[in-house]
């Protein structure tokens, strides 16, 4: 897999040679999977059904993606799921492109992850089929602003000025 770039400081990574894996990660957790999974300078799967990762939950809220790298021999389908693990679970996925040869490079936005509570997140999956290798999968980036609120005084919509008898009015004061 190509090395990544990013500073260490700017990463939280969960598995790879070049930042390291996450303390107390699980690559393996034997969720009674049929996939075969070797854990080396990669993560090696062979007849993918499903394989998880587990570890202690993290806050990735302030980070803007996910970054993996794959490669895929014999698939013709692959996603990636962030999971809080509570009761209730909460999982989403995202789809993999598999038709590409060679190594593949992805960051993938967190918000694609919606419902996932993103200040909790302890576990990842992916799911398909062939056999597929994974490296490099970290946090990074930067979340996007909220922009939910832009701090200005809110301001009254105005009065309409037509006349009512030329309106069929459906919600207003007017």
């Amino acid at each position: 897999a190509p090395e990544p770039t990013e500073a260490v400081a700017d990463v939280l990574s969960v598995f790879g040679t070049t930042y390291g894996n996450l303390v107390g990660a699980n690559f393996n957790p034997g969720w009674g999977q049929a996939t075969t999974a070797v854990v080396g300078d990669e993560i090696a799967l062979t007849g993918l059904d499903y394989q998880g990762i587990t570890f202690g939950a993290q806050d990735v809220s302030a980070y803007g993606y996910i970054h993996l790298d794959y490669f895929v021999e014999g698939s013709t389908s692959l996603r990636v799921f962030l999971i809080n693990s509570g009761d209730p679970a909460v999982e989403d996925a995202h789809v993999l492109d598999v038709s590409a040869s060679g190594w593949v490079s992805v960051e993938i936005p967190l918000t694609e992850f919606a419902p996932v509570d993103m200040t909790i997140v302890d576990q990842m999956k992916f799911d398909g089929n062939g056999n597929v290798r994974i490296d490099n999968i970290y946090f990074g980036g930067t979340a996007p602003a909220d922009n939910s609120g832009d701090n200005t005084t809110p301001v009254a919509a105005p009065e309409p000025t037509e006349a009512v008898a030329d309106v069929l009015s459906v919600f207003g004061t007017t």
